[in-house]
């Protein structure tokens, strides 16, 4: 709620709060107080919403979310429950609707109201530098390495999804500027801004902030990369090339690919979780090897911290890592159909086109590998099978429950200890590994196996995978008498093998668990001292607002005294004026240097005087008798 400007005695403060557009009501001020309280008294507002009524009311936020959809063609349905209840609870109240139904119903007929609860859904909260340390960090650790990646291609890529109204693309924008004056180098920086809100990115496009900046940017920065004008601070040329601004929906348009990093900060915490790992997933899908990832404060990577090594978990830095093999890009956004697009008949020719013999040579291969491998399977460093060769499921047992894709836990429990062991010595050793003649008992017969396991390395994504081969060596009935000629597995022997090895990975993680502890007592203990710090700063700016309150009370009395006297001053100078205009006698009023200061209308029959004369010397003056003497 804001004053009518026109309405107040200064109107500074009114107008430059109508002037963000965030404004619900303008009034005057002997109406405010009403409206407020009627605001608060509202049902919506006045009563917390429980658990009960949110699911007696979700069908009919839904069918607002459903109204919104079809008016702006923007889906909300994706943010999480809450978020899009609050809001649509504060267009209500301020609205003034006692039921839902009525503002379902207002909203049905009125397309503005759906684009202003739109823009309610869209939290565009941001500023220059948000969050100083990690900017530092960035400016310190990231940047520099960005750059060092891209020593080849001279071309960096940086994605600001959620941008609102760009200052934080910017700010990325000033680090890459002054790392390359800084190192006398040139490269093609591209950094594409993104949101939703055509209005957040129409207004980063015109690149024009207010005066508040000076707060966030230091004073360097600003006469480097900004001119001035009027109350406002623009963007230089060099610095606005390097951003583009475009609209962007993330759940449903295509991801930008080939970055060298994303910045997506304080987005995420308002979608619901499932949305948030398919984000993650195009995330991955558009990062290049040791790309970075920079979140905001309150935001985690969830399921999806697996693929990225930290750089810094207190300012949510990431780097992805190389070798992961990111999800289908079809199964992670919606493909907006266009009706428009007909596919001919014949378009694609199968007998001409490279990707058709690719996959037709590619099958070919395959059949033949089954053909001629023995049964096995590819395993990545997490022991999940990558492929299978041939027959191998006759030697998995695929347990009740939830599915899992580990090689260990799937195979035949007669196998899993000799496999265990086998693949942790392949991998440590880094060398081929291989068990003759293992003695495998299935019904009623005894397959003597030779396992072999070996490690093979895909240069491109810097990873490593296992390959483990089971080949029958011989199948007999099962005899009376063991086989000589089979392999005895001690099972006691390598249990006890693996047991020192778990021990031996204990300690190591019981003391990387020691140091953990530590450093999170030293972070507790800084953030404690923050804590007091913040409280004593706020006790400060709780006793700096109280004087300027004060001030704030004496300059108004001190401007209503002014107010006063000049209204006092007016009435005797117009009093004065009445007196010297009715004495009907002819006087003329001099200063010390003989100025005009005032005269009567009868001194006009004497001397030759006007209303313009006044300030001018009085020997300037002419008279209508002879008398020189005067002066």
């Amino acid at each position: 709620m804001v004053q009518d400007f026109s309405d107040a005695k200064f109107d500074g403060m009114p107008k430059s709060a109508i002037s963000t557009g965030i404004v619900d009501y303008i009034l005057p001020a002997k109406d405010i107080g009403e409206a407020l309280y009627k605001y608060v008294q509202h049902p919506l507002v006045a009563n917390d919403t429980g658990d009960d009524k949110e699911k007696k009311q979700q069908t009919d936020y839904m069918k607002i979310l459903s109204i919104v959809r079809t008016n702006t063609g923007e889906d909300f349905s994706y943010y999480k429950p809450k978020t899009i209840i609050r809001r649509i609870e504060r267009r209500i109240s301020v609205n003034q609707f006692e039921q839902l139904n009525d503002y379902l119903k207002y909203l049905v007929h009125s397309k503005k109201e759906s684009e202003i609860l739109s823009k309610e859904f869209l939290i565009g909260v941001t500023q220059f530098f948000r969050d100083k340390e990690a900017f530092e960090l960035i400016e310190k650790n990231v940047i520099p390495t960005l750059f060092e990646n891209a020593s080849e291609k001279k071309e960096i890529r940086i994605w600001s999804a959620g941008c609102s109204t760009g200052e934080e693309a910017y700010s990325i924008a000033i680090l890459c500027k002054e790392y390359m004056d800084k190192n006398d180098i040139n490269y093609d920086v591209k950094i594409f801004a993104t949101d939703l809100d055509y209005d957040a990115i129409k207004y980063a496009g015109i690149a024009s902030y207010p005066e508040s900046i000076v707060s966030d940017i230091s004073t360097n920065r600003l006469q480097k990369y900004f001119t001035k004008h009027n109350d406002f601070y623009h963007i230089r040329d060099e610095l606005r090339k390097m951003v583009i601004f475009s609209r962007h929906n993330i759940v449903s348009d295509p991801p930008f690919s080939k970055l060298d990093a994303i910045i997506c900060r304080n987005l995420l915490i308002y979608l619901k979780n499932e949305l948030q790992a398919k984000i993650f997933g195009l995330f991955q899908y558009s990062l290049l090897e040791n790309g970075i990832l920079f979140l905001g404060i309150s935001e985690s990577l969830g399921e999806a911290s697996s693929a990225f090594e930290p750089i810094s978990s207190k300012h949510k830095i990431y780097q992805y890592k190389p070798g992961n093999n990111p999800p289908a890009l079809s199964g992670l956004i919606e493909i907006r159909k266009n009706k428009n697009i007909k596919i001919q008949p014949g378009f694609i020719n199968p007998t001409n086109t490279t990707a058709t013999r690719d996959i037709s040579v590619g099958s070919i291969y395959e059949k033949a590998i089954n053909h001629f491998a023995p049964s096995g399977v590819i395993i990545d460093s997490q022991n999940n099978i990558v492929h299978y060769f041939k027959d191998i499921k006759q030697y998995l047992d695929f347990p009740d429950g939830k599915p899992t894709n580990n090689f260990i836990e799937l195979v035949d429990k007669q196998l899993s200890m000799v496999l265990s062991n086998l693949i942790y010595k392949v991998k440590k050793e880094k060398k081929t590994n291989t068990l003759s003649k293992f003695k495998f008992i299935s019904n009623d017969t005894i397959k003597l196996l030779n396992i072999k396991a070996f490690i093979i390395n895909i240069s491109k994504y810097k990873q490593e995978y296992v390959v483990v081969t089971i080949e029958e060596d011989s199948i007999k009935p099962i005899p009376e008498k063991d086989d000589e000629d089979a392999t005895t597995f001690d099972f006691d022997l390598q249990a006890a093998e693996r047991i020192k090895e778990l021990e031996r990975e204990l300690q190591h993680r019981e003391e990387n668990l020691r140091t953990t502890v530590e450093e999170l007592e030293t972070s507790n203990e800084e953030l404690q001292a923050t804590n007091e710090e913040l409280v004593s700063s706020n006790e400060e700016l709780q006793s700096t607002n109280e004087e300027l309150q004060s001030v704030n009370e004496e300059l108004y009395t001190v401007n209503s005294q002014y107010q006063e006297k000049i209204k006092d001053l007016t009435t005797l100078n117009n009093d004065v004026n009445n007196l010297l205009a009715n004495t009907n006698i002819g006087t003329l009023f001099l200063d010390s240097n003989l100025t005009v200061r005032k005269f009567t209308p009868e001194i006009k029959k004497v001397v030759n005087v006007m209303e313009i004369d006044i300030g001018r010397p009085f020997s300037h003056l002419t008279l209508k008798c002879d008398y020189n003497r005067l002066v």
